[in-house]
């Protein structure tokens, strides 16, 4: 068995022991290069993996579900979004066992898109940390699980053109009303992470591995 995912993959230092596993979830037009700058700033004690988007929209751009606009008015696949979740939910799985993982330390970091679909993944598997950059919480995605114990890490830029800081920090209620608890910052720029929000996340996770 392989995995249906292109990915990239950096190992624990330590090959003798269940290393957590970091999952790395790129935003829509991007691929895996991107998040996976990241990783010389995440421990050398975690295995990292990131993925690539199943969807091809143009040379290295990929999207995890499709997006549509008419005029003004954004939409996308629903079912496809959900049926992508549940795939790497279970790939997930895959991964763990492929390079002897640890299955309770597992963390989602998700730009954009793939924060948004860390937020659903967060609340339907039993992932340790989710870092959810630039996306917001999506009622149509997420199924909420009183049980759940997943550290979350928020952050958006205020200057974001893409997804709007309110309209993404309104979203934050939908997991205050769910009785979630999740760190929240906000930062000076727009849809991307600068330095600030690099550092912040890379300490938020230092000791939640």
């Amino acid at each position: 068995m392989k995995s249906d995912f292109f990915y990239l993959i950096k190992k624990s230092k330590d090959n003798d022991v269940k290393s957590p596993i970091v999952f790395l979830l790129h935003g829509f037009g991007s691929n895996e290069q991107d998040l996976f700058s990241f990783a010389p700033y995440l421990s050398d004690d975690v295995t990292i993996i990131s993925l690539r988007a199943p969807i091809s929209l143009f040379p290295n751009s990929f999207a995890w579900y499709n997006i549509y606009y008419s005029g003004s008015v954004k939409s996308y696949d629903k079912e496809a979004a959900k049926l992508i979740k549940d795939k790497l939910i279970n790939e997930m799985s895959y991964f763990i066992k492929k390079y002897n993982c640890d299955p309770h330390r597992i963390t989602v970091i998700g730009f954009s898109q793939g924060a948004i679909l860390g937020h659903a993944i967060a609340q339907s598997s039993n992932i340790k940390n989710l870092v959810a950059l630039s996306g917001y919480v999506d009622k149509d995605l997420v199924t909420f699980d009183n049980n759940n114990k997943t550290s979350i890490y928020i952050s958006h830029g205020r200057e974001d053109e893409v997804i709007p800081y309110k309209d993404s920090f309104e979203t934050n209620l939908l997991l205050d009303d769910n009785n979630i608890d999740y760190d929240y910052k906000s930062f000076n720029q727009g849809h991307g992470v600068n330095n600030n929000n690099l550092e912040s996340f890379i300490g938020w996770l230092k000791d939640k591995y």
